[in-house]
């Protein structure tokens, strides 16, 4: 009957009148605070569905029962019920998140298990009472796989959480740590492959051209600090090839085995090639590569099925054995699309390599080739197009991996990962040819003939930039494609610490969409809240036991709820305006209650409604 202070405290005796926790205050809810003034029930008692805590709070105030001082924002007036069909714009449309959001902040569905996998190794540990708590087994996915990945990466990351400490930034020390790896794997076969190949007057500025043109596409550079499976099989397989330039058969071979025993089985199909071609020449002896392949299978096999029985709490678990057999014999991978059979030669490498794909097949030639060259000895085109023994070797083994991963008829690029360093490697070389003769030793030659070369020079020029304006597009895509883990950052921020419904944390459900496109264990690091991927709800009426949702259905409806924000996300580039386009993805419910907490935080932009 008195004055109350301020809106928080307000929105407490909100909280224990509403019994029915809906968010709405009816008459006879109201009869039970002792003292209430006739006027007040007066107000409320033709209201069939009783009134909001926003309504309530301009009704106390309207009738001079709250204070008017302190720093409180007083809210208009709302609707009692707002239906889908007639639902107000979202006080949230123009809030301004403040976090900052990079190309790969969060992680999405292929990504997930090594992500939740290093997370859990590194907060709950490794012993049977731990393992209770881990992800995988709520969440298995549709095949199992290896834990050999994740926990090798939380070996590494352990002894740097005591001077990075913050859970805030260990989603981001993991991609350090792999991206880390990963680019010294791809220097050591840089290494090897332009001591091989390079002159070396040239080795510095060749290289160079290779790291430049790998850094100005999208697809490496993205993925080197992905936790995929296919990303720990890159960086063996990057090892690997370093040791296959320099005819080290017994490494060589047992880097392929560990790659293809733990992390991809079906890198078979790139260590075949990749052998054979060097048994056939002589290089390598079929004695050293049959004795380490099946050492190094056999200690493989030990060491996965050993950590991931353990782990998955399952007998003789050998996860990438039922990765294949999934894939292959059963072939149940079709069941996530199909391609056809050119797709990985028209579609994936173009968009991976982009300029570098052109100079791929320049690049088997013994010396570069110019237009100026084809014209004046076109009656000896032979002799111009003379094949260089050495790069045809390395490129076949990579050309006959994609060919024979082509068969299959799920295609994905990241299936193909070994190959792209080859391609980039050998496009390089052609790449270098062109840029360099111009610029330094063949200067002279090129003022007394100015067709020779500029031709070329200026084309690989454009090539580049035209590589980097289309990897700087992507990157904005890719920036918004991760859009679920975007959506819950805001929600801690939006709504800071509320109080659940029941008492006690907030109780977040988190839908399939955002699941799979940037929620992580790591983003689910805010104490005040509590998170539930809890499948099978096909009623709206089955998610009243939550306070904040994040759902894909747009016209969600459900009473004491209403939109607190979308969050959108990648829809199409559009290469006319060479814009990306969004679309909404994520819409975030919360309970009325809980609103008006994140409007008393100052975070709402427009009015309720």
């Amino acid at each position: 009957p008195t004055k109350m202070s301020s809106e928080a405290r307000l929105l407490e005796v909100f909280r224990r009148l509403d019994g029915n926790n809906d968010g709405f205050l009816s008459p006879k809810e109201l009869l039970s605070l002792e003292g209430a003034p006739p006027n007040l029930l007066e107000e409320v008692k033709f209201s069939d569905k009783g009134i909001t805590f926003p309504e309530f709070f301009s009704l106390l105030k309207r009738l001079n029962l709250v204070d008017h001082g302190g720093k409180s924002t007083r809210p208009n007036k709302s609707r009692s019920r707002t239906s889908s069909a007639d639902r107000p714009d979202s006080p949230f449309d123009h809030l301004q998140p403040t976090h900052t959001r990079g190309v790969s902040d969060e992680n999405r569905v292929e990504e997930s298990f090594n992500t939740q996998a290093v997370h859990d190794i590194l907060a709950f540990g490794i012993t049977p009472d731990g393992l209770e708590e881990y992800d995988h087994f709520s969440f298995p996915g549709v095949v199992p796989r290896t834990f050999v990945g994740p926990l090798s990466l939380s070996l590494v990351m352990k002894p740097l959480q005591l001077i990075w400490f913050s859970d805030q930034y260990q989603l981001l020390l993991m991609r350090i740590v792999l991206g880390g790896m990963s680019v010294f794997c791809l220097g050591r076969f840089r290494r090897s492959f332009f001591s091989k190949l390079a002159p070396p007057e040239k080795y510095i500025q060749w290289s160079s051209v290779f790291t430049a043109l790998t850094c100005v596409q999208f697809h490496i550079p993205f993925y080197l600090s992905r936790p995929l499976a296919n990303t720990f099989a890159l960086c063996l397989t990057n090892l690997a090839l370093a040791e296959w330039m320099r005819d080290r058969s017994g490494t060589c071979v047992t880097l392929l085995a560990v790659t293809c025993a733990i992390f991809r089985a079906d890198c078979l199909l790139f260590a075949g090639p990749l052998l054979l071609i060097k048994l056939v020449f002589g290089r390598f002896s079929w004695g050293n590569v049959i004795f380490w392949g099946i050492i190094s299978s056999i200690l493989s096999v030990c060491v996965t099925v050993f950590i991931d029985s353990y782990f998955w709490n399952e007998f003789l678990m050998w996860p990438e054995f039922q990765v294949l057999w999934y894939n292959t014999v059963l072939n149940k991978s079709s069941n996530w699309g199909t391609e056809p059979f050119h797709w990985y030669f028209t579609s994936a490498l173009p968009r991976s390599l982009l300029g570098a794909y052109l100079l791929v097949p320049l690049s088997v030639f013994q010396n570069p080739i110019t237009v100026n060259k084809i014209l004046r000895n076109f009656s000896r085109i032979r002799n111009i197009l003379q094949v260089d023994p050495r790069k045809l070797m390395i490129l076949f083994p990579a050309l006959v991996f994609v060919g024979l991963y082509s068969i299959l008829p799920h295609k994905e690029l990241r299936f193909i990962f070994p190959a792209l360093p080859v391609f980039n490697a050998l496009a390089s070389l052609t790449l270098s040819e062109y840029i360099f003769p111009i610029s330094s030793t063949h200067k002279r030659k090129i003022n007394s003939d100015p067709s020779n070369g500029y031709i070329e020079y200026i084309l690989s020029l454009l090539a580049l930039l035209l590589t980097l304006g289309i990897t700087i597009l992507i990157s904005q895509a890719s920036a918004n494609n991760y859009f679920g883990g975007t959506a819950l950052a805001k929600t801690h921020d939006v709504f800071g610490c509320p109080n659940g419904s029941r008492g006690g944390k907030a109780l977040i459900h988190i839908g399939n969409l955002a699941a799979i496109s940037g929620v992580s264990r790591f983003s689910e690091n805010n104490e005040c809240y509590e998170y539930s991927k809890e499948e099978g709800l096909t009623k709206h009426s089955d998610y009243g036991k939550f306070d904040i949702i994040l759902s894909e259905d747009a016209n969600f409806s459900l009473r004491g709820f209403r939109l607190a924000f979308v969050e959108t996300g990648f829809s199409r580039i559009d290469f006319r305006s060479l814009k990306v386009l969004l679309e909404p993805k994520v819409y975030v419910y919360a309970r009325l209650s809980i609103l008006h907490v994140a409007h008393l935080r100052g975070k709402l932009s427009q009015k309720l409604h």
